[in-house]
């Protein structure tokens, strides 16, 4: 089910939100959520939903075993738990990549294939939701956090349908507050603040990426006849939709939870206005770089064993992107980045202008996309040497280049709201500034636009991840 879709915008989130609040009792109102949650992701394939059970069922057990148990008990639970997160995301997520790349290296030496050509659905936000639970289990294994003897909270604090699909990951101890003391009316602040942040995110969904997204997927598909110009458009494009994608979908998961009196982790910080790369992975996807540095770059020696530590983190940090070699490549190439930055640091090379630093972070952010949107090595080398061919460039800036005007103008306007503008989160709980209910009248005007245009939206990007 879609956040932009008329069957959840007049049907079930009404429908979810009023049974919510009418219901008194609190493990009543924990009992509907996860409920109407587990609706909510059974609509897209109801066979799936065994998925989200296992995953409760297996984490919320290990909590409590792991909390009763002596040191030694203790690490044998929390391994049984991982091994089923990580199992199920193994399977369903990089089982065909890695026989597919063994089938291919024993052809090349004449063997039979080993593995069968099976054709395996990957579950929609199967990273996400396996990733938070994971959290949980460490964390009370950490002592960070004590377990829930409460089954139907756990199982509401899982399958949170906001939230569910594509983030932003949520750990226990954050919202472990909230879902005990809900409160038991719908403030004027949290619906105001609900309704702004949802409508606010549909709008940079569907009246700013997917426009974007309506030129540039033809580019991709056709990516061989793209000429220099083109190239750096389709990139430029995708730079920018992919952003306006999934900052929207986490705000709107953000409104939701308000709508809900739950407030979630902010997941983007205007991550175009970093002034260096490190900059830039504290403003992207906060809630899964935080996730990254405390359950893998920390463990794996972080500070003490930088190198190394950052190169497992970013290589399986890409691969956690998805099932393909391109992006264990995007992951190194951050890495390396990353890398470069430390040492430019320590000798002072870096740039003192902001502007030209958050130009040459966007720049080389952007040039990464390159390996993260083309599904194949050759349609990644070929539109980056294709960007990165100078006389053809210069060729053509005095010929037609075939970039639609109107991309252009998408492209403009996208890149003042993320480079200029303060975003929704950082006004409200930064700057302190309340919507105003003259607000309304832009944001129903902005919401009916996008009612009209609801047919023409497609998935969010980071549903396939």
């Amino acid at each position: 089910m879609l956040f932009p879709s008329r069957i959840f915008l007049f049907l079930f989130a009404p429908f979810t939100i009023c049974g919510f609040w009418l219901i008194k009792k609190k493990r009543m109102r924990l009992l509907w959520l996860a409920v109407m949650s587990y609706i909510f992701y059974g609509y897209w394939d109801w066979r799936f939903s065994s998925l989200l059970i296992i995953v409760t069922l297996a984490n919320y057990f290990a909590g409590l075993f792991i909390y009763r148990s002596n040191r030694k008990s203790r690490r044998t639970w929390l391994i049984v738990a991982l091994i089923v997160n990580m199992g199920m995301l193994g399977f369903f997520k990089y089982f065909m990549l890695l026989a597919s790349s063994s089938n291919s290296m024993l052809g090349l030496f004449g063997a039979t294939p080993l593995f069968p050509n099976w054709q395996i659905v990957l579950p929609i936000g199967i990273s996400f939701f396996t990733f938070q639970a994971m959290s949980y289990s460490v964390d009370v294994y950490r002592g960070d956090v004590e377990p829930t003897e409460d089954f139907i909270e756990f199982a509401a604090y899982i399958a949170l349908f906001p939230q569910l699909i594509a983030g932003p990951i949520v750990r226990y101890r954050e919202i472990r507050k909230k879902l005990r003391n809900l409160p038991f009316r719908l403030t004027s602040a949290n619906f105001n603040l609900g309704l702004f942040y949802f409508t606010l995110g549909l709008v940079k969904k569907m009246l700013i990426a997917d426009r974007i997204a309506y030129f540039i997927d033809p580019m991709f598909a056709d990516y061989g006849s793209l000429s220099s110009i083109q190239s750096w458009a389709a990139i430029l494009g995708f730079s920018l939709q992919l952003y306006f994608d999934f900052a929207g979908y986490s705000l709107m998961a953000i409104g939701l939870g308000h709508l809900l009196g739950l407030e979630f982790p902010q997941n983007f910080n205007s991550p175009y206005k970093a002034v260096s790369i490190s900059d830039f992975w504290r403003r992207w996807h906060m809630t899964l770089s935080r996730w990254l540095k405390d359950y893998l770059y920390i463990p794996l020696g972080g500070r003490n064993n930088r190198t190394v530590a950052l190169a497992v983190t970013m290589l399986l940090g890409g691969l956690w992107h998805g099932a393909a070699w391109t992006f264990l490549i995007w992951g190194a190439y951050h890495a390396v980045l990353l890398e470069l930055h430390h040492h430019m640091k320590k000798f002072n090379w870096v740039p003192r202008n902001f502007a030209l630093a958050k130009a040459g972070t966007f720049l080389v952010v952007t040039i990464g996309w390159v390996f993260f949107r083309p599904e194949t090595f050759d349609a990644s080398f070929t539109i980056l040497r294709k960007m990165f061919d100078v006389p053809g460039i210069i060729t053509q800036l005095n010929t037609s280049t075939s970039v639609p005007t109107s991309l252009w103008f998408y492209i403009g306007v996208a890149i003042f709201w993320a480079a200029f503008l303060p975003n929704a989160v950082e006004l409200v709980r930064v700057k302190n500034v309340e919507p105003k209910p003259w607000w309304g009248i832009g944001l129903g005007f902005l919401a009916a636009l996008c009612v009209l245009h609801l047919s023409e939206s497609g998935p969010f990007l980071y549903f396939q991840f």
